[in-house]
């Protein structure tokens, strides 16, 4: 994701938690984790007891998928390994900010880069790479239309 900012403050960031994630995180993920799997336990354990009628298992039916599904999404939503980095640009500073999400769900500023700076900015395929003055590649995003490179173009000189 590519981010225009609109001011020169448009970016703040809580020095003393840098780095680390707070108790209360750790908590929800532990709760998450304990009652997803709960969900997905008693919608399978809920078959081993016999039901009497047709009526009965249609409700247990019901309510085994709807545990099944909450189970699902309330595991799914710990996994984290697609989050890709925001890149922030910032044109009064003339900044690029990686920007990351933490376990948390909360932004953290991860690097900040001079644009001038940049050894190698490339445009190509419709990705924005970027790398730094020793030559490390800093940020490879893909970019949503043509318009966003257009608009990258403009702000990135050195682009090829």
């Amino acid at each position: 994701m590519v981010a225009f900012p609109d001011g020169p403050n448009t970016f703040s960031e809580d020095r003393l938690s840098r780095g680390r994630a707070s108790v209360g995180c750790a908590l929800k993920r532990g709760i998450k984790m304990g009652v997803g799997t709960a969900l997905l336990m008693a919608a399978v354990g809920m078959w081993a007891v016999p039901a009497g009628d047709a009526a009965m298992q249609m409700i247990k039916l019901f309510v085994s998928v709807c545990m099944l599904g909450l189970g699902l999404m309330l595991i799914s939503a710990l996994d984290q390994t697609e989050d890709m980095p925001e890149v922030h640009l910032d044109t009064l500073n003339r900044q690029l900010r990686v920007v990351t999400t933490d376990a948390c769900g909360n932004l953290r500023l991860r690097e900040v880069y001079d644009l001038d700076a940049l050894s190698e900015v490339s445009l190509e395929g419709h990705a924005l790479t970027a790398c730094d003055a020793t030559g490390q590649q800093i940020v490879s995003i893909r970019l949503p239309d043509a318009e966003t490179e257009k608009a990258l173009r403009g702000l990135l000189p050195q682009a090829a």
